[in-house]
């Protein structure tokens, strides 16, 4: 048996805590939530390198970054995601985490099967984007969870009530995007039906900070599969409760393409259309629809406001700005306290924005320019802010 000791250990990307510990003979590594047999196997192929085997970065490598030393301090997943390791087990969070949530068991009888076949033989038939009248006698995430099985449609949740035309224009962006498949100018949606009900309940503009959420796929010996979810906002807005009533659309799939989740390996939950489509139909859900409702956790985002903060800064001293087919070039009114600021902001930016870049340039004659460039949603949710500033932004290609 080969001596895993060096590996073992908690490593984190954003409170997100994999453990890799031994099983057997196998090294493994899990997340909160996942039971046992459910582990990711890590298949050595090359010092301090091995190959995953049975969970979302199925067939990626797991590369674990070494010291000086000798010692492992981080471990890259991928080559795009670097969970740094911590001392020991994190401590316990002074709020609910959200993670590990698995979806709530039910059964498909012969009447229940009849009833939602009807249904979504309405959705698929009909068409045309109508709202459903759902009066089934059962929960809407037992539907949701029958239709998507049968794998005709792509689901995506908005607090918007009437969307009769979904465009590919964005307006956010994915932090610690590193591949790029976060920012992607399209329609995202998903195959999963109850990822995409946060969407539809979290009443987004009411929260400041960021929103978690997602679920991975993992897979055990006998080839059975289990969904693990998460769900989590910043933990100042947990006890206001901020939800809403909203809609899940039920999209088309024909024009959708599955994201990698590494360029080395894996497959995104996410999907995207990058053509304008209309919706086949649409469903009215209330908060209590969604089955995680009072298990959303909370997480700490007092860096992320702070680097919003910076930002507001960095837009209110832009008096000009252009842009060109890769890069958006911003003329500030520099000071030396906004400048102080500004490094400081693009040092925390290039934490949660790691596939953008951001240059200042101090010009003869004491002109300050900040050049940002990055993915396409990271660059049209830029140019938008600056066009409330300076007006829409001229092409200097």
């Amino acid at each position: 048996m080969m001596s895993w000791q060096l590996y073992q250990g908690y490593y984190c990307l954003m409170e997100k805590v994999l453990e890799v510990k031994t099983r057997g003979e196998e090294l493994v590594a899990t997340l909160p939530g996942v039971p046992p047999g459910f582990e990711v196997v890590l298949c050595p192929l090359a010092a301090h390198t091995f190959q995953m085997h049975g969970g979302p970065a199925d067939g990626a490598t797991a590369v674990f970054q070494t010291n000086d030393a000798g010692q492992v301090t981080a471990v890259l997943v991928g080559g795009a995601y670097e969970l740094t390791r911590l001392d020991g087990p994190p401590p316990a969070s002074a709020y609910p985490t959200g993670q590990g949530l698995l979806a709530p068991q039910w059964t498909l009888d012969g009447a229940k099967q009849a009833a939602f076949s009807a249904l979504l033989a309405e959705i698929v038939g009909v068409g045309g984007g109508r709202l459903l009248e759902y009066q089934l006698p059962y929960p809407k995430h037992e539907f949701l969870q029958y239709v998507a099985a049968q794998e005709v449609v792509i689901f995506h949740g908005s607090g918007e009530p009437d969307i009769d035309e979904f465009l590919t224009r964005r307006t956010s962006m994915e932090l610690n995007d590193k591949s790029g498949r976060g920012n992607v100018q399209g329609i995202y949606g998903t195959h999963d039906a109850l990822w995409p009900l946060f969407f539809a309940v979290v009443d987004r503009p009411r929260i400041t900070g960021s929103i978690r959420n997602g679920f991975s796929t993992f897979r055990n010996g006998q080839g059975e599969e289990l969904r693990v979810y998460d769900f989590s906002i910043n933990h100042e807005w947990l006890d206001k409760e901020p939800w809403r009533t909203g809609t899940l659309y039920f999209l088309p799939r024909d024009t959708f393409r599955r994201m990698p989740l590494t360029a080395a390996g894996g497959l995104s939950n996410e999907w995207v259309s990058e053509v304008p489509l209309r919706p086949l139909a649409r469903l009215h859900i209330e908060p209590e629809d969604f089955p995680f409702l009072h298990q959303i956790g909370g997480h700490d985002d007092s860096e992320l406001l702070q680097l919003a903060t910076w930002q507001d800064e960095v837009v209110t001293a832009v008096t000009d700005a252009t842009f060109s087919p890769e890069t958006i070039h911003m003329k500030l009114a520099y000071t030396s306290e906004r400048g102080s600021h500004l490094l400081e902001y693009i040092s925390l930016s290039q934490k949660y924005l790691p596939a953008a870049t951001f240059t200042l340039r101090f010009q003869p004659g004491g002109e300050v320019w900040y050049d940002f460039s990055g993915p396409p949603a990271a660059m049209q949710v830029m140019k938008d802010r600056l066009a409330e500033k300076v007006g829409p932004l001229e092409s200097n290609a």
